[in-house]
């Protein structure tokens, strides 16, 4: 189960972003809305929030405010939102989290670093991507956080973060150079993820011998990048192939 923590005050929901399908819960089953959460007495007790142990992934409104029966939801009091976070999820280390709020802005996402912790994205970029999300969950039984952070073709942005470092790690050479792969220094793991996410039917090695028995020069290899770059933008996927 997805569960998606948010006080949605107001049915901001609806208002803000025009999201009715979580109420509809037309993905029962896979997604649960969670508006309320109550605030204990004591400082470390956790007992109320058991229940996202078993969670596949969190996603946590991060200004959620506790609730209190009598009292309604306490402003400024968000003690639930940090035990979530530390407590239960341990960061994305025990579960998949996911950290929104209206006041962030671009996804704070390093898939490679920490693939199961988005640190931060806005609420609107959150609920854009939302229902492809669930869905992937629903018919591949997989939490993708990248759908979240860039869409349902992340491997678009994807490969366009890891083509712009590549490009700057050749920015200094001169055009006319021959390029050797050594020349990307530490940046070959990038070029082979690269690689793989664009051409994805061609072995890399393959591509490493057809540079050495065929040279390019640092102003081909450039544009090679930008002209698999604009496919993806384009198309959604790459057209081109290396040769």
């Amino acid at each position: 189960m997805i569960y998606l923590i948010d006080d949605n005050q107001n049915n901001l929901r609806y208002r803000e972003f025009n999201i009715s399908f979580v109420e509809e819960d037309i993905f029962k089953g896979y997604l649960t809305s969670i508006e309320r959460l109550e605030k204990r007495e004591k400082a470390g007790d956790i007992s109320h929030l058991a229940f996202l142990e078993d969670a596949k992934c969190i996603l946590l409104h991060t200004t959620t405010e506790d609730w209190n029966a009598e009292k309604g939801f306490l402003s400024g009091s968000t003690s639930n939102v940090e035990k979530i976070r530390a407590d239960i999820a341990d960061c994305g280390d025990k579960i998949p989290l996911v950290l929104f709020s209206n006041g962030m802005g671009e996804p704070v996402y390093s898939y490679k670093e920490k693939p199961n912790i988005i640190w931060g994205i806005k609420k609107n970029i959150l609920y854009e991507h939302l229902y492809d999300f669930v869905e992937h969950y629903k018919y591949r039984n997989e939490i993708e956080l990248r759908i979240l952070a860039w869409g349902k073709n992340f491997y678009a942005k994807e490969a366009s973060l890891l083509a712009n470092e590549l490009l700057e790690t050749v920015a200094l050479f001169n055009g006319t150079e021959t390029f050797e792969i050594s020349k990307l220094s530490e940046k070959q793991q990038i070029f082979k993820n690269f690689i793989e996410i664009s051409i994805s039917d061609v072995n890399y090695q393959d591509i490493l011998n057809n540079l050495e028995n065929n040279p390019i020069n640092i102003a081909e290899f450039r544009n090679k990048l930008n002209l698999i770059i604009e496919s993806f933008l384009k198309y959604g996927k790459n057209i081109y192939p290396w040769k």
